[in-house]
Order: C-alpha cells, then structure tokens, then sequence
C-alpha cells in the first residue's frame, strides 16, 4: 500500500533545483496514491459482480444464490452473442441468462474477466462504438435485443456520464467502479443529447440494420469471415421483455437458450422454475443496477419535438 501524502515528511528546499525536485516528489506520490485508490475501486467492484447459482426449492419457488465461478459451457454448446445498442438492456437480460442456464457469461471488454473462462453468452454493442469484437471464433450465433431510441439513448448517455465521458479503454477501466451507481442531471443529459443525437440516431439505426441483415456490409465485413451466424436467431424486444409478466419475449429468449444447448449433456434450470428465476432477477434490481437509486429512468430525460420526429 502506497503511504499517503501527509505521512511524507521532506526537507525545506533551499534552491530552484530543490523545489523542482519537490515538486516531482510530489507529483509521484499523488500519482501513486490515485493508481492505488483506483485499483482497489475496481478491485471492490469486480469482487462484488459474483456469478449466480439457480436451484429449485421444496416449496415449488427458487433461489439465487452468489457463488464464485459459474459452470464453462458444455462440450457441443452453441454459444450465443447478447447484441444490442448501448443502453439497451443488455445487464438484465445477460443476467437472466445466467440464470436461467447457471452457465458463465461474459462482455466483449472483459470487464468480467470471464472471456477466457468459455463463456456460454458474451454481451456486446458491437459494432456501435462502444462495442469490441473481442470474442474471436467462440460465438456461434446472436440473439438481437432492440429497445425503442427514446429510452436506449438515455440509458446510454447515463452510462456515458458514470464513465465520466471517458474517450479511451484505460480512462474507461478506471472508471468501471462507479457504473451501475447514478443518474445525471437532467441539464446533463440535455447538453450531451443535442451535441450528439443526430450521431446516435443513426448509430441505432445502423446497429439493428447490421445485425438484422446478416452483417457484411463492405465497412463491417466481419461476419464474412467468421464463423458465427451473424443473422439473429432471436429477437427479443427489451421494452415487453423487462417485467414481471414477460410471456412472449420470455419464450422467445428460452426458446433460444434451449436450442443452444440442444444435444450437449447440460440442460437449462428446470422448467417449474424457470418463470420463478426470471422473477427473481427481475425483483432483485442489486443484480442488474447496481447502486442505482432508481431501477427505471426517470421520464425527465425527454426529447426536443423536432428530435421525437425521428421516432416515427
């Protein structure tokens, strides 16, 4: 552990050498102290970000239970790629998955630090900025998540605000402690939306046109060499799916996760609880919003008129 500023006792400097030198001193040991603060943030937050276990119990209801290490994904599986526009749901529904099948999961950033550990799902934007196709040749398929612009993009700007607007990877990392933990101010959000709505209205519009059409296009030509089925085997609508009594998007999200599993020797959680696990995550907001105060946002964060007219 770095020792703290106050603790450093330096001699009174008698020339402008001495003070330049002091000054580095200085420079170095806040420098040493904010690495180590940041690391032991982050350290915190991963610690916390535990996998889930599913059992049924001899009521007829189920558990959810934190445990270390979720089980790899079975020999034969047919892994599936979460994608989805930033802000779009893609934590609640990964979780979910989790869940349902008590299989490992992860993100195209590996901010789980489970990409190495056979991850039956991997979670991505891709190719949205904020997206990284970082998973090679594990994913064989994708499940497409959608949510209507005028939710997404402030659910995307909420996470753009917590990671302090960061530009890079490594600003990014430092910033991965305090996700999950607030919302903006409205005048914030209003501020980032009219400098970059026109941006991110068509980055929705081109993300849902990417996946939807198989990809390979000649900018994003990645599925033409790859071997993952580019072309959704499912398509799951977040704004039906996110609630209590989810039966269409439910099925649609099960069915998949069934057929990716289909001829291996594992099998998903057992049907009588299955609508008990999705509730379970569902009422347990600690699982997918972290620190948050408000588990929906607030419909403060709207849209200028000419803005909605995008919407249709």
């Amino acid at each position: 552990m770095a020792r703290s500023l106050t603790s450093i006792r330096v001699p009174k400097p008698r020339t402008a050498l001495g003070l330049l030198f002091l000054a580095m001193g200085y420079v170095m040991v806040v420098n040493v102290n904010n690495q180590q603060q940041r690391a032991d943030l982050l350290a915190d937050h991963l610690s916390m970000r535990r996998d889930l276990l599913s059992e049924a119990l001899e009521d007829g209801s189920c558990s959810i239970t934190p445990t270390e290490d979720a089980y790899p994904a079975p020999a034969d599986a047919k892994h599936s790629l979460l994608a989805s526009y930033p802000g779009s749901g893609k934590r609640f529904t990964w979780t979910v998955i989790k869940a349902l099948t008590n299989r490992e999961i992860s993100d195209d950033w590996n901010y789980s630090e489970k990409l190495e550990a056979d991850p039956l799902t991997v979670k991505t934007s891709w190719p949205h900025k904020e997206g990284k196709w970082s998973w090679g040749s594990q994913m064989d398929h994708v499940i497409l998540l959608i949510r209507n612009p005028r939710w997404a993009i402030p659910s995307y700007h909420n996470m753009r605000f917590e990671l302090d607007y960061a530009e890079d990877e490594a600003r990014s990392l430092t910033r991965v402690p305090y996700t999950y933990s607030d919302r903006p101010a409205v005048a914030l959000w209003e501020t980032w939306r009219d400098a970059h709505f026109d941006a991110e209205i068509v980055r929705w519009v081109n993300f849902i046109d990417f996946w939807m059409t198989g990809g390979g296009t000649p900018t994003h030509d990645r599925c033409l060499y790859s071997d993952i089925k580019c072309k959704p085997v499912a398509v799951i609508d977040f704004d039906l799916f996110y609630k209590v009594n989810a039966i269409a998007e439910f099925y649609e999200l099960r069915d998949a996760l069934e057929a990716s599993l289909e001829g291996t020797n594992a099998e998903m959680v057992q049907t009588s609880i299955r609508q008990c696990v999705f509730e379970k995550v569902f009422t347990t907001p600690e699982l997918h919003q972290g620190n948050r105060t408000q588990n929906v946002l607030p419909p403060q964060y709207k849209f200028t008129i000419p803005q909605l007219g995008y919407f249709g």
